[in-house]
């Protein structure tokens, strides 16, 4: 049993000399660097508009579908604020939405409607003064979205 404990040993400190060498540790990988996308609702930029106007909501197919049956039943002239935004509105697909103001006020919920066209109804326009100031703003982030160039509503642009 010795001998073969020394054939063992023998044999042993033999494949220690003959081993290879352990492989080289794999290089690290460095991550991709992370970016916010322009249009990511991190890049926060005032939403400018770019022209508005009131229509009729009325005898208009889309807006009248738009306005939905409630308002319909409630009003009895009521009417549509369009804002058209000088930049696409990029994806609605998040937890806030751009919304119309009139004179600093939310006066509604407001449609969007890619690329670049927002809609809230009224249910009529005897609260409008002679001149209202619109701007837009995303929901919950209004100090830094809101537009810095307001839109002006007159009278007489309304139907």
């Amino acid at each position: 049993m010795a001998a073969a404990c020394l054939a063992l040993t023998g044999c042993a400190e033999e494949s220690k000399g003959t081993a290879p060498a352990p492989a080289p540790a794999p290089a690290a990988q460095t991550p991709a660097p992370i970016r916010a996308e322009p249009a990511s609702p991190d890049a926060a930029r005032p939403v400018e508009v770019l022209r508005v106007s009131a229509r009729k909501v009325r005898g208009d197919a889309e807006l009248t579908r738009m306005a939905g049956p409630a308002l319909l039943a409630r009003a009895a002239d009521p009417v549509a604020i369009e804002v058209q935004t000088q930049e696409p509105l990029g994806s609605l697909e998040r937890s806030s939405s751009p919304e119309i103001y009139l004179n600093g006020e939310r006066v509604g919920d407001t449609w969007a409607v890619p690329p670049d066209r927002l809609f809230v109804f009224l249910p009529d326009t005897a609260s409008f003064k002679d001149t209202t100031e619109v701007t837009v703003a995303w929901l919950g982030n209004e100090a830094q979205t809101r537009s810095t160039r307001p839109a002006t509503l007159t009278r007489q642009m309304l139907p």
